[in-house]
């Protein structure tokens, strides 16, 4: 006996595991370009609003810290995966850098300097879209604690957002 088809009919095919593990590839890979290409927008709720929110890199050396000094209020800080802008900076403060120490005799913690490094907080103004409360700046989440990776025209880096704060529209707008 033989099992092949004859020349006229068509061989029957058969859904099997590889196909299916194929099919969730391709889903995932599509919805993983969805999520790249239109970022949280696609999550944010429609109601526009105004924050204030602060960037805090905790150590940078002090060899970088001449780039630092070079951004000013009114520059674009743009996000460095996506590259959307993230808002206009409003304020540059840098600060000696510190580290928490534990003096190993009386078990006391305390700030020791970090030697060569600086802090630098950036202070941001964006318009954004709220969703509960959830910020999103162009497709990015700004909470505080999320980190943020950023550039300017002098420098990229990234740090952890360390402040929020809406803007009501009652509110004068710091700075401008």
């Amino acid at each position: 006996m033989d099992n092949k088809p004859e020349s006229g009919q068509k061989k029957q095919y058969r859904f099997n595991i590889v196909d299916f593990v194929l099919i969730i590839v391709i889903v995932a890979a599509v919805s993983m370009l969805v999520y790249i290409m239109l970022g949280n927008n696609i999550f944010a709720g429609s109601e526009d609003s105004t924050i204030m929110y602060t960037i805090e890199i905790s150590l940078i050396k002090d060899d970088y810290l001449s780039m630092a000094n070079l951004i000013t209020k009114g520059t674009k800080i743009i996000d460095s995966v996506r590259t959307n802008e993230l808002g206009i900076i409003q304020d540059v403060k840098i600060t000696d850098a510190y580290s928490l120490t534990t003096d190993m005799e009386t078990g006391v913690v305390k700030e020791t300097a970090y030697p060569d490094h600086s802090k630098v907080v950036i202070t941001v103004l964006a318009k954004c879209k709220k969703d509960k409360a959830k910020f999103v700046v162009n497709g990015e989440t700004i909470m505080v604690g999320v980190p943020i990776n950023f550039r300017t025209p002098y420098l990229v880096s990234y740090g952890n957002c360390t402040s929020l704060v809406e803007i009501t529209s009652g509110e004068d707008l710091p700075n401008e």
